[in-house]
């Protein structure tokens, strides 16, 4: 019984470690947005730099966004085979 409670915390841990990566990850996409709005409204005439900025800061989020997603549900999943 206290193996399953251990590999249970441990697991609460890794998806507790998981959310966090997600938040930082979303606040920092919306972080990026927002800048990228207020950089056009000082300074349009270099709209075409940002937008490349954007979209690779976009693509790098959205690809470990969906790393860190699959994780959370691997751990969930492994949650749920031990109880």
């Amino acid at each position: 019984m206290k193996r399953i409670e251990i590999e249970k915390n441990r697991l609460d841990l890794a998806y507790q470690r998981n959310l966090q990566l997600l938040n930082t990850l979303l606040i920092m996409g919306f972080g990026s947005i927002i800048t990228y709005l207020v950089a056009l409204i000082l300074d349009t005439s270099k709209s075409f730099q940002y937008t490349i900025i954007l979209v690779i800061i976009s693509s790098i989020s959205i690809l470990l966004y969906r790393r860190i997603n699959n994780h959370l549900k691997k751990i969930s999943d492994e949650i749920g085979k031990l109880v």
